[in-house]
């Protein structure tokens, strides 16, 4: 068995185990992990990276701890699964001081590998939100927004030196920014006026508390 065979084993486990199911369509969670692993092999995703893609978000979500990945896939996948796993909690505040958090902490972790799993992982995401639920869509637009701007904008995004340093050579931005930006994009310009009026206030303050911090 390949070590993404059995990663992906061991996902379906641990988010099967806990009963968790996509929102709004009720299908096995398993299929985002699997998802967000082929955006990232399609865009030249190591193997490594392609496990921690479809670990994502197992310690966040289910009973598995960090130390269980680590035994199972070694520190490299380890690390990367924590640099993903939000960290705020309920008792840390409402939901835009635990988003802050999560950002915060994001901004101090992600390297250049792990930017590209958390850029598949809001692709994913933003097509199912967007296309499924426009009143949310207008809060969760603003904060990946956010996002793209503070965690991704400028920085070092490829699954090694080499592409950075092409990247930097060319000029040009790697094309899982360019996409995710753009469906965002694309995802606020389809807002009705009154979810837009929501987007426009959650903005406004979510870049109050980020500057605030």
């Amino acid at each position: 068995m390949s070590r993404i065979s059995k990663a992906h084993m061991f996902a379906a486990g641990a988010h099967g185990g806990v009963g968790q199911k996509r929102k709004y369509t009720g299908e096995d969670y398993i299929n985002h992990p699997v998802a967000v692993r082929e955006i990232v092999a399609w865009h030249g995703g190591t193997v490594e990276m392609q496990i921690a893609a479809l670990l994502h978000d197992v310690v966040e979500d289910t009973h598995v701890t960090i130390e269980m990945v680590r035994e199972h896939f070694g520190e490299h996948v380890a690390e990367m699964v924590l640099a993903l796993t939000n960290i705020a909690r309920p008792e840390d505040g409402n939901r835009i001081q635990r988003f802050i958090i999560n950002v915060r902490e994001l901004e101090q972790s992600l390297d250049m590998q792990t930017r590209m799993i958390k850029l598949a992982d809001l692709l994913d995401n933003t097509s199912s939100i967007v296309s499924r639920d426009p009143e949310f869509s207008a809060i969760y637009l603003a904060e990946k927004e956010l996002m793209l701007a503070v965690l991704f904008d400028g920085k070092e995004i490829g699954a090694d030196a080499g592409v950075v340093e092409y990247l930097e050579k060319k000029g040009i931005e790697h094309s899982l920014l360019i996409n995710a930006r753009a469906m965002v994009t694309k995802g606020i310009a389809s807002l009705q006026p009154v979810h837009t009026k929501r987007y426009e206030k959650h903005k406004a303050l979510i870049w109050g508390a980020w500057e605030a911090a």
